[in-house]
């Protein structure tokens, strides 16, 4: 096939989820599978005074290369071409851009997973990418539909 699927990932169990079919769609296609993680530079807008933005962009660094690191690791065993974006702006966008830049057949992104949630429920970042997307998007459930 030679197509590229992408994948948007965070530190999240839902990503993962999400990770796990991207990797198996990309190793049944054929597909390369680009691995997106992206620092949403408007995450501390709304309370900038607050926190300390160091320290929480720091947090967020670690987390998006552990999650990179568990996406290769699961790439590899699966034998799939997997490469890496790390870029910063607000998240949908920059899915979005990433997702034209390498010509990408496929976005997969996840339900959101947070806790005190009973449901998952789709987010406004996915909501963002399945409105301006021009490609296919997948949106994963954390668990499996019975």
């Amino acid at each position: 096939m030679g197509d590229v699927i992408i994948v948007a990932v965070n530190d999240s169990r839902a990503v993962f989820r999400a990770a796990e079919v991207a990797i198996d769609y990309a190793r049944r296609l054929g597909a390369r599978l680009r691995v997106v993680t992206v620092r949403d530079t408007g995450l501390l807008d709304w309370r900038p005074g607050d926190v300390d933005q160091a320290a929480v962009g720091r947090n967020a660094d670690l987390g998006a290369e552990a999650a990179l690191s568990h996406v290769a690791a699961l790439g590899a065993a699966a034998g799939v071409d997997v490469s890496f974006s790390r870029r910063s702006g607000r998240v949908a966008a920059e899915i979005l851009a990433e997702a034209r830049a390498v010509k990408a057949a496929l976005i997969v992104v996840a339900l959101v997973d947070r806790p005190g949630h009973t449901t998952p429920y789709i987010g406004s970042h996915t909501l963002r990418v399945l409105e301006f997307s021009g490609v296919p998007v997948l949106v994963v459930p954390l668990r499996p539909a019975l």
